[in-house]
Formats: C-alpha cells, structure tokens, sequence
C-alpha cells in the first residue's frame, strides 16, 4: 500500500537544501545518495549513517501534512484538492518561514535516540494552508503511524483534543500542535547531542527567512522505498 504527504522540499538550488542533503546522504529531487563532503565534515565532524537511517528515505523535507496510508486510485483526488485550495490563496502574500531561535536546533526524543530538526515557524497565510490541507487530505486517508499507535498501545494517555484529532485526521501533530521543521539527525545515538544541535546551529544560521514558492505532493511506493516527489504546485503555475 502507497502512502502519500504534502511537504515544503526547497528547490535543488538552495544551499540549504544542498547542505541538508548531504547530512541526509539522500537527494529527493534527484532520488540519488548524495556523499558527505569534506567541508561540511569540517564543521559537524564525521557522521554515522545510521544517524539518519530514520530520516534519510524522506529527504529534506518540511511536513505540511503528515505520511498517510492511501490506495492508488486516491492520488488524484490529492492532487485536485491540493491545487484547488492552493488556488485560494493570492501569490503576491507570501507563504514565509521565520527561523525559531532558543534553540534553532531543537533536541527531541528520548536520550541516546535523539531527533535534531531544524526549527521554524510558519506566518499566518501557511499555517492556514496547513490548516485547510489537513482537514481536506488526511480523511482521504487510510491511516499514519499516529493511528496505529493510538490503536495499538491504549496506555499512552492523550487529552482528549488530541485524541479526537486522532480520529478525524488520523495524527495529533496538527493544527496548534504543528512545529514546523526540517528533520537532520533521526535518531542521533552520539554521546555530544548538546555540542552536535550547536554545530548544526551555527551551519544554517544563514537561512533566518524562507519564501515557500512551492508545495510537493510525495509518494512512497512501499515501506522500504524512499520517498519521491510525484508532483510540485508553483503558487504561480497551479
């Protein structure tokens, strides 16, 4: 069963995705392993592959909607909602990401499984995209690794908002719980988190703004497959 996602992939040109990229050892544009380079090696030091093998089928990638189980036959549909709501937005407003400070890099998960990402925080026009898009794609869904956990381990308490965001959108990192991000490091199992997300820091500090100029509709074919863009909406070209 493929799955589907809408994310913010920077185009192939941008340093930052460059950079990303080559943390990751994976171009999703270009679909091909991208080698860690001996200047980006000077700054964080030599990096295990496996301190990206969670992160790495994905690409560089900010999640607007989350990975959702779906048939085949649901991609086009996908792909007409996404356009036709896109088309409601005006081009000359800008959707913009603002650089998190305190911490840039921020430190997730439990210890010696870290997660580094790289934080930002959407304007008001892109957490409405983000907003419209959940509530008309994930329904068409058929389910995340949100859902199979809430079904699955019933021990793990939620609020009770969450856990009906759960069942009507199958994931509880929506709306007010959405953190926009650039995952880096899935799971860092090094013994310097704390000295790795300052490097990291200091690495991207020169990307403070960004202007989402484009949207990507991602598949996986199947769980063992890497990601893939199937489809890129300009916001002038819809």
């Amino acid at each position: 069963m493929p799955k589907f996602a809408v994310y913010y992939v920077p185009q192939a040109d941008d340093p930052l995705y460059r950079t990303g990229s080559e943390i990751l050892g994976y171009d999703v544009r270009t679909r091909q392993s991208v080698a860690q380079s001996s200047l980006l090696e000077e700054v964080l030091g030599p990096l295990s592959e496996s301190w990206t093998s969670q992160s790495r089928p994905y690409g560089l990638h900010l999640t607007i909607c989350d990975a959702l189980d779906c048939q085949w036959t649901t991609i086009p549909q996908v792909e007409r909602e996404l356009a036709d709501l896109l088309a409601c937005f005006d081009p000359a407003r800008p959707f913009l990401l603002e650089r998190k400070e305190l911490p840039t890099v921020g430190i997730w998960g439990k210890e010696r499984r870290r997660t580094l990402v790289l934080r930002y925080e959407a304007n008001a026009s892109f957490r409405m995209l983000h907003t419209l898009l959940v509530a008309r794609l994930n329904p068409l869904g058929t389910g995340t690794v949100y859902l199979r956990r809430f079904l699955t381990e019933p021990g793990n308490e939620l609020p009770p908002h969450r856990v009906q965001q759960i069942r009507l959108f199958s994931s509880s990192t929506i709306f007010e719980h959405w953190r926009p991000h650039f995952t880096l490091l899935r799971p860092y199992t090094g013994q310097e988190t704390e000295a790795m997300a300052a490097r990291l820091t200091q690495l991207f500090q020169p990307y403070s703004t960004i202007t989402v100029a484009t949207i990507c509709l991602l598949i996986q074919e199947r769980d063992d497959a890497n990601w893939q863009i199937y489809r890129e909406f300009s916001r002038e070209g819809i």
